[in-house]
């Protein structure tokens, strides 16, 4: 492979020199790589990251509602643009972009194009691997371009932001999960990849109440089961829209309608989940409630959704699935690749990991998972997909991954 930033291991009085050097170079008020470039992106473009509609003119309740349906009214980043009428081709220059605040914001793509270099040519290689969060002072120096958001892209990484799942978080989560949760009695199943389930962790209530909540009261908005996409419909609701998928024959139906993310049981029980998994509640995809009946299964798969490597919610890290119904015959969640199966009983869930512990970003194909058929009696069961960031609002921006790819190469 190839090195490593400099900023990781080298000697101080090498960095020292290197600071030196480039101080020398362009003078004190131009250091920009390190401090001022952090002011001119969040100025010039970064801080156009916001909501369509102002949000002080939003109830806190409307804002919810709004991420909930995928229409929060929020937009993805804005594109950083010249002004036609500014003449930045004459007046944009590494000098006058950072003394003039108004010509940065004018001419935002000429300012970021002399400003933000790379002088290292390792430097989008490096970013990659995280090492702009890992390494942030050698790397602002270093690799100002493959560390910022990119102007061109409204869906846009912060490179130098790290996610909430990143290198080694993945065994971190589960080992505190099982340590402060006892009380809903987990059980590993495997350590390498990581698969748990808890016995003991829905009551009878519960489990009834996510059945209503999601499938609605007289179950009318389960429907045969399909593949996810996402459409915009004309109201600017994001939808998970189901497509024919000929590897299942199982029943569901989504959590995105007002009978369900106002539901108590429904709020108490992924309150509960995310506590577990210690992340945010937007970190997670509406929750699916699935029916199975005699005969009907899921086919060997995998959770991992490929064009979500490189979205702004970053891929599916967690899987957490509910058992809402005891079963007759049948109906176990099996792993072949590990020779795992989890019998479905009411009120228990299992839990597992989609990437590499050292590189989340990276699919582990071992977690390849299959619904066994049903041999007799009907499972109940629901899916909590859970990202290293915020998915609802990359839903709701367009930027999940299913509905608009990033141009950009953000991690491998």
């Amino acid at each position: 492979g190839s090195r490593k930033p400099s900023g990781a291991h080298a000697h101080p009085l090498l960095l020292l020199g290197a600071a030196i050097s480039l101080l020398v170079s362009v003078g004190v008020t131009l250091y920009f790589n390190k401090d001022m470039m952090a002011g001119f992106v969040a100025t010039s473009f970064g801080s156009s990251l916001g909501v369509a509609t102002n949000p002080a003119t939003l109830s806190a309740d409307e804002l919810r509602r709004r991420l909930q349906e995928g229409r929060q009214g929020m937009r993805a980043n804005k594109k950083c643009e010249d002004v036609p009428s500014a003449s930045c081709s004459v007046k944009a220059t590494k000098e006058s972009c950072t003394a003039d605040k108004e010509l940065a914001q004018d001419c935002c793509r000429s300012c970021f194009n002399v400003v933000c270099l790379d002088t290292d040519p390792a430097c989008i290689e490096w970013s990659q691997s995280g090492e702009c969060y890992k390494n942030p002072d050698f790397m602002k120096r270093t690799c100002c371009y493959s560390c910022s958001v990119d102007p061109s892209d409204p869906c846009s990484h912060d490179p130098s932001k790290r996610p909430d799942v990143a290198e080694g978080d993945i065994s971190r989560i589960f080992k505190r999960a099982i340590k402060e949760y006892a009380q809903y009695e987990p059980i590993v199943h495997s350590q390498d990849p990581w698969v748990v389930s808890f016995d003991n962790l829905l009551s009878d209530e519960e489990c009834d109440g996510i059945v209503e909540a999601v499938g609605g009261k007289n179950g009318e908005y389960i429907k045969p089961s399909t593949t996810a996409k996402s459409v915009r419909d004309e109201h600017g609701r994001v939808k998970l829209t189901d497509v024919p998928d000929p590897i299942r024959t199982s029943h569901n139906a989504w959590c995105q309608h007002a009978g369900c993310y106002n539901h108590p049981i429904h709020e108490r029980i992924i309150t509960r989940i995310m506590g577990i998994v210690g992340l945010p509640h937007n970190n997670a995809e509406h929750m699916q409630l699935l029916k199975y009946g005699p005969g009907e299964y899921y086919k060997l798969h995998h959770d991992w959704i490929p064009e979500q490597q490189q979205a702004l919610c970053g891929p599916r890290v967690f899987t957490f699935f509910l058992y809402l119904s005891d079963v007759e015959e049948g109906g176990g969640t099996y792993f072949p690749y590990l020779n795992i199966t989890v019998k479905p009983r009411r009120g228990s869930a299992v839990w597992w990991a989609h990437g590499m512990d050292d590189n989340p970003w990276k699919k582990d194909d071992r977690t390849h998972h299959e619904a066994q058929p049903v041999i007799a009696g009907t499972k109940l069961a629901a899916n909590y997909w859970i990202h290293g960031s915020d998915f609802k609002r990359a839903m709701a921006t367009g930027c999940d991954g299913r509905s608009r790819g990033s141009k950009r190469i953000w991690r491998k």
